[in-house]
C-alpha cells in the first residue's frame, strides 16, 4: 500500500521533470477555475438571486411602443419628462423608479450615436 505522500512526491517530481507541461496545465486550470467563477458570479447575480425590493414579483416593466418613445437610447427607454408624468401619475403603483444601464460609450465619455 503507498502512502499519500509517495503520491504527492511522485507527482512533485513528474511535475519537475517537464516544467513546460506543467506551467500550460497549471494555466489552464486556472485559466479554466477562474472564468467559471466569472461566469457563475454573473448568472447568480443576474438569474437566481432576488430582487432587493419588498415583493419583486410585483415588479412592472413600462414601455411604449413606437419611434424612441421620445428617448434615443433603444425602444425600451423613456425621455426623463416621460418617466415624471409616471411619477405624477402613479397612483394604481407603489412607486415607480427609473433605470438605465450604461453601456461602455457612456462609461468612456463618448457620445451616443
Amino acid at each position: 500500500m503507498t502512502l499519500p505522500t509517495n503520491d504527492l512526491k511522485l507527482a512533485v517530481r513528474g511535475l519537475f521533470r517537464s516544467p513546460l507541461f506543467s506551467i500550460v496545465a497549471i494555466l489552464s486550470l486556472a485559466l479554466g477555475i477562474g472564468a467559471n467563477t466569472a461566469i457563475f458570479t454573473l448568472i447568480d447575480q443576474i438569474l437566481l438571486r432576488k430582487l432587493p425590493v419588498k415583493n419583486p414579483e410585483e415588479l412592472v416593466m413600462l414601455y411604449q411602443s413606437g419611434p424612441h418613445s421620445g428617448s434615443n437610447m433603444g425602444s425600451r427607454m423613456h425621455s426623463y419628462p416621460i418617466y415624471q408624468e409616471y411619477q405624477k401619475r402613479a397612483e394604481p403603483l407603489g412607486e415607480v423608479i427609473a433605470r438605465r444601464l450604461a453601456d461602455d460609450r457612456s462609461v468612456r465619455g463618448e457620445p451616443h450615436e
